[in-house]
């Protein structure tokens, strides 16, 4: 086995097995990591959908109970709708279910609604009355 003048043996074998050795490339790194990028921002659109549509269906179910708790209270009373919501409190609701999904209030009127005694509505992601976000009582079921 020759050997070239000044290198030994083992350090040509070491520099010829770095060379020939195996990696990856700038260019290969940066597309995976494009690559993985655009997968994980389809993954949190499609999870922030997914996230306002439960919160959605949570507060429709919540408003089917509250509604529910009010016609309790309206069959056991003089057949009115109580003043406040808090009126519920401990005998028909638990007190932390008088809000919607987004942690709001939701708004109540014992003045007859859209197509009941009372008005019972979530005013939903942007919070604020009369937009399109609305959860009304009794319309949430026709809007499915």
């Amino acid at each position: 086995m020759k050997t070239e003048p000044g290198m030994s043996g083992r350090n040509r074998y070491g520099a010829m097995a770095r060379a020939s050795r195996p990696g990856f490339s700038l260019l290969e790194l940066t597309l995976v990591l494009v690559i993985m990028g655009m997968l994980m921002a389809v993954a949190a659109v499609s999870l922030v959908g997914n996230a306002k549509r439960a919160r959605v269906k949570t507060t429709k179910a919540s408003m089917t109970v509250i509604k529910g708790a009010i016609e309790g209270y309206m069959i056991e009373k003089d057949g009115s709708p109580p003043a406040t919501l808090s009126m519920l409190v401990p005998d028909y609701l638990q007190q932390g279910k008088l809000r919607d999904a987004w942690k709001q209030e939701l708004f109540y009127s014992a003045s007859p609604g859209s197509g009941g005694a009372f008005q019972l509505i979530s005013l939903g992601d942007d919070k604020e009355l009369g937009t399109e976000d609305d959860i009304d009582v009794w319309t949430m079921d026709a809007e499915e």
